[in-house]
């Protein structure tokens, strides 16, 4: 995990090192026609036929890198990016209240102390139209999660490789100066993993497993906007996960809904500041994988070994704040972004591990 965390580190130093000499503090917008500026509000790829340099971009009215699908491209636009997020969980929580190890194994012979998450996303985006803008977005993770039995006897399982892949269409609304809108639709395929084992062949828990093993929507309508003096933009985007059916082991993971909105300060022609809130909620499992650890003998037999592997217990919602830096080259298309925060709120299915922060680090290119 630390080798990780310092890789990304030192992408990012090294990006931003290679942006520095465009980033010019009072670079302005391109000089030209109210259409140009219409263009360089709106898009961070000016193309000529708004009357703006090609070589022109502007990220600021983009959302914070922790949002997806926060923007659409003019025809012909094409981005690249990198994401690395992670997120840290530990402590069990049953509604909105901590409980201790013991709580959490009174009714489990094992249960979860604290997990890692980390996803490296990348992904792809072009405009065959001024209305449509595609995305295809793949990632691969690595998941560790520590686990306490009731003898006190501490233990660890990890699992990693390729998830699941999404291919997204966003369709513009309406695209104006100021403000704009567009609804988007995805379709994820389960090419990520449901097979993740233990030493016996059991499978592990349901968050260790690196797909859903199903058919995937998600649906979202993103609002952006900012202000006449081009020193601060806002938007929201309201997303969800709908999953389809059944996987081939017998069960569907929790749909969840998600509203986010942000607000973002302008510092200079290349960098500004963000301020997000995030609520979340999300469903139980629905069905059951039979492979996973079950108690063998005694009052609970045939029970899941710990809450982690019961489909029961795995509901719950969440309020997040997070706060986020993004600079970006008025000449060559690079954004480098990173955004870190950590819930004000959670209420869950118990007992279940709470998250205790997060943080996204992303790299983008357009043309």
């Amino acid at each position: 995990m630390k080798k990780s965390i310092y890789s990304c580190a030192t992408l990012m130093v090294v990006v931003v090192g290679a942006l520095s000499p465009s980033l010019k503090a009072g670079v302005s917008s391109p000089v030209g026609s109210q259409v140009c500026k219409d263009c360089s509000d709106t898009d961070c790829s000016c193309i000529s036929d708004c009357g703006c340099a090609a070589d022109s971009h502007d990220f600021f009215p983009h959302a914070p890198i922790g949002v997806m699908g926060d923007h659409i491209h003019r025809k012909g636009g094409l981005m690249a990016s990198y994401r690395y997020m992670m997120m840290r969980m530990q402590r069990n929580y049953d509604g909105d209240s901590r409980i201790g190890d013991a709580a959490a194994l009174n009714d489990y012979m094992m249960a979860p102390t604290d997990m890692d998450m980390q996803m490296h996303m990348l992904g792809v985006m072009y405009a065959p139209t001024d209305k449509l803008t595609l995305m295809l977005m793949t990632n691969y993770l690595e998941n560790e999660m520590g686990m306490i039995n009731r003898a006190g006897v501490k233990s660890s399982m990890r699992s990693s490789g390729w998830g699941d892949t999404t291919l997204s269409g966003y369709y513009s609304l309406y695209q104006k100066a100021q403000s704009s809108a567009h609804f988007g639709l995805g379709l994820s395929a389960p090419t990520g993993s449901i097979d993740e084992t233990l030493a016996g062949g059991v499978h592990q828990p349901y968050p260790m497993q690196l797909g859903s093993g199903t058919w995937d929507l998600k649906p979202s309508l993103t609002w952006l906007g900012r202000s006449g003096d081009s020193d601060w933009s806002y938007g929201s985007q309201a997303s969800a996960v709908i999953h389809l059916g059944e996987n081939d082991h017998g069960y569907s993971l929790g749909d969840s809904a998600s509203l986010t909105g942000w607000i973002s300060r302008r510092l200079s022609a290349w960098s500004a500041v963000s301020l997000r809130l995030t609520g979340t909620t999300w469903g139980d499992v629905e069905g059951r994988d039979i492979m996973m650890p079950t108690v063998p003998m005694g009052a609970m037999m045939g029970q899941p070994m710990a809450a982690s592997a019961d489909p029961d217990v795995r509901a719950g919602s969440r309020v997040d704040l997070s706060v986020g830096l993004n600079l970006w080259s008025t000449e060559n298309g690079a954004r480098v972004a990173i955004e870190a925060g950590a819930p004000v709120y959670q209420n869950l299915d118990g007992p279940q591990l709470g998250t205790d922060w997060f943080a996204s680090v992303g790299i983008q290119f357009a043309w």
